[in-house]
């Protein structure tokens, strides 16, 4: 089996928790080309063993043969990024969101389609030990009610697109079906940097999901709690899944008896969504995060804000970006 040539677009703070990690441990991928804007990018070309480093993704793409691309930027650069790869014909994975538009993502899950290209997106909690166990208690019917909530202490510009993101996502993923209706409301005064949310959300298979994502909390929180088919599971992330039916409460806890030392590149499903991904690239399949499941996520986020009195857009003269440098 040949290595598969991959780029990378960005090495900040989260690719060297979330991918890279298990880029490097894999014998059948050769880390071509990273591009970065520091102004002295050897010590992270060395750390993680590029080939080459650019300043730009069009000049990567120009001087290499690529099979794929992680672009692991701040979201404001995404969409120039991940369209640049897709023309050029390279499977792309994507950090969330895919955009920082439902437009947008749909544009570049069409163009991907076109040109029969993977595109993934890194909605990491589908890929959580603790969330996957959870989720095939149910089987394809899913969860008739669901709780997804995710608190953090302290807030930051477009709160609830930052925060809520996974949260939607596994409604999506658990509920199953088409969005019916939503219903929701935020608390602060700041529209673009709300201290909170809470959805209603119901489904076409009749399911129900439930939003909390609150950033006037005490401290960090992420847990879910679905019931339906006279069984329950809670999951208080990314530690621990109980699952009860019939009366009987099983717990499994990632821990390091259980599953050697657990980490955050373990627990929260970074590792196994690099591992999904190149799966697809190598046969072909769509993933489970693609383009369009992306797109869905964040079209049910914009219902979500809209429905709140919260703007789904970028705020005038004011953009994300990490603090960290890539």
């Amino acid at each position: 089996m040949s290595a598969l040539k991959i780029g990378v677009v960005g090495a900040g703070n989260i690719a060297s928790i979330a991918q890279l990690p298990t880029l490097v441990q894999r014998d059948d991928v050769e880390l071509r080309a990273l591009v970065s804007r520091r102004d002295d990018p050897s010590a992270v070309q060395r750390r993680w063993g590029f080939h080459e480093v650019y300043r730009t993704v069009d000049e990567m793409l120009a001087a290499e043969d690529l099979d794929a691309v992680f672009v692991l930027t701040p979201r404001s650069e995404h969409v120039a990024a991940v369209e640049s790869a897709l023309r050029a014909g390279v499977d792309v994975f994507c950090e969330k969101p895919l955009a920082t538009s439902t437009s947008d993502a749909v544009s570049l899950a069409e163009l991907a389609d076109e040109n029969e290209l993977v595109l993934m997106v890194g909605l990491n909690r589908r890929f959580a030990p603790v969330y996957v166990a959870a989720r095939e208690a149910f089987g394809e019917s899913g969860a008739s009610f669901c709780i997804a909530q995710k608190n953090r202490a302290g807030s930051e510009y477009r709160a609830t697109f930052e925060n809520a993101i996974h949260m939607v996502d596994l409604l999506r993923w658990f509920c199953g079906g088409e969005v019916v209706s939503v219903s929701s409301a935020a608390a602060g005064s700041d529209p673009w940097e709300e201290d909170g949310t809470a959805a209603l959300v119901r489904f076409s298979t009749g399911n129900t999901g439930l939003l909390v994502a609150a950033r006037a909390a005490g401290a960090w929180g992420e847990k879910l709690d679905a019931y339906g088919q006279m069984q329950s599971t809670e999951v208080v992330a990314p530690d621990s899944v109980a699952v009860t039916k019939d009366g009987v409460r099983t717990v499994r806890s990632m821990s390091p008896e259980a599953f050697g030392w657990a980490t955050a590149t373990e627990t929260f499903g970074f590792a196994e969504a690099v591992r999904h991904f190149l799966d697809r690239v190598r046969d072909r399949q769509q993933p489970l995060t693609s383009g369009w499941e992306a797109a869905k996520t964040q079209q049910l986020l914009d219902q979500i804000l809209e429905a709140a009195g919260l703007p789904t857009e970028e705020q005038e003269g004011r953009t994300w970006a990490s603090k960290a440098k890539q």
